[in-house]
């Protein structure tokens, strides 16, 4: 059975800059991790650590109780058995699919590895593409393979840095739903690194945030959407209404069950209710695809809403507001 993949109050410095700072976190076999946060979070740092291509400088690194890394101590990348997915796909262009796929596979008897490319290669949807090579191929292929080489070793964990943001974004659904099912079915620690918070709530079992070196939160993905510790966890997935929790409308009140000075509820936490007295104007109506987002205003408040477009009041019609209880959350002041 597979094992857990730690960071254990892990740190590295650059001169005398904490990129990642005090980190600890559980990559659980069989689940998707999504390591989310923005340009410079330390994400890709934190995978480079993970991966044995970085040196810590504080803290830990176990697979299976073993330590890979120390200060002073890093089991080299290739020791490690942790298969690398990069956002170039870094395929081997003299060779084609099936011998991407097996380049790993060179300890195992002829036949072996030839059984176990072609498993890979039927099971990311690939069989009829083994002859070919990688610029015959289209970019959601040249990813299959890359997924498929880096899993067919069978690694302990793989560790995945914004492997789907080169993809054309008619493709990257489709890719990733394939890509991310035959990592799960692996039964490994699994972590992707990405900045979108999209791509985190639709493919992750897991998500941990990072800013500025720091994990703010780490739990299941409706966990962390739904509670999160801090607003600025709250913000990393979304866009999020704040206030003063005394300036809300006094029927709005019973939908936070916890104490605290700020109110933060999501846009789509907020209903248009004929029957609500808290009454809004709506000022704007942008339609951002299956959704319009509404700005309204009314109270001395000014908060963003979502709504099904057949649902959905024009400029300048009034509108009663409520709020889902599940999709508010309450903070102390200066909380961040």
């Amino acid at each position: 059975m597979s094992a857990p993949l730690e960071a254990i109050a892990v740190s590295r410095r650059y001169a005398s800059r904490a990129i990642v700072d005090d980190v600890t976190l559980s990559l659980v076999p069989g689940e998707i991790t999504a390591l989310l946060g923005g340009s410079g979070a330390g994400k890709s740092t934190l995978l480079r650590l993970l991966a044995g291509l970085e040196p810590v400088d504080a803290g830990e690194v176990r697979l299976a109780g073993r330590v890979l890394s120390a200060p002073g101590r890093t089991v080299p990348p290739e020791q490690r058995r942790i298969g690398l997915i990069f956002q170039d796909f870094a395929l081997f262009p003299h060779l084609t699919a099936a011998r991407n796929v097996g380049f790993g596979l060179k300890h195992l008897p002829r036949k072996q590895a030839a059984a176990t490319t072609d498993r890979w290669l039927s099971l990311l949807g690939l069989s009829g593409r083994a002859g070919a090579y990688p610029h015959e191929l289209s970019g959601g292929e040249q990813q299959r393979v890359a997924i498929a080489r880096a899993l067919a070793p069978e690694p302990a964990a793989i560790l995945m840095d914004e492997p789907f943001s080169g993809l054309d974004p008619a493709l990257s659904g489709s890719v990733r739903e394939a890509a991310l099912s035959a990592v799960r079915a692996a039964g490994i620690p699994a972590l992707m690194v990405t900045h979108d918070p999209a791509e985190a709530l639709e493919s992750a079992d897991r998500i941990a945030i990072l800013s500025q070196g720091r994990l703010l939160q780490s739990g299941s993905a409706e966990e962390v959407y739904r509670r999160p510790a801090s607003l600025a966890a709250a913000g990393a997935l979304g866009a999020v209404n704040v206030f003063r929790r005394a300036s809300l409308p006094p029927s709005w009140q019973a939908a936070f069950s916890a104490t605290g000075d700020l109110a933060g509820f999501r846009p789509e936490g907020v209903h248009l209710d004929a029957a609500s007295p808290a009454r809004f104007s709506v000022t704007s109506r942008r339609l951002t695809g299956p959704l319009v987002r509404l700005t309204l205003e009314g109270h001395g408040l000014k908060v963003n809403a979502l709504a099904a477009p057949g649902a959905a009041p024009h400029a300048g019609a009034e509108t009663g507001v409520s709020l889902d209880p599940a999709l508010t959350f309450t903070f102390a002041s200066g909380e961040t």
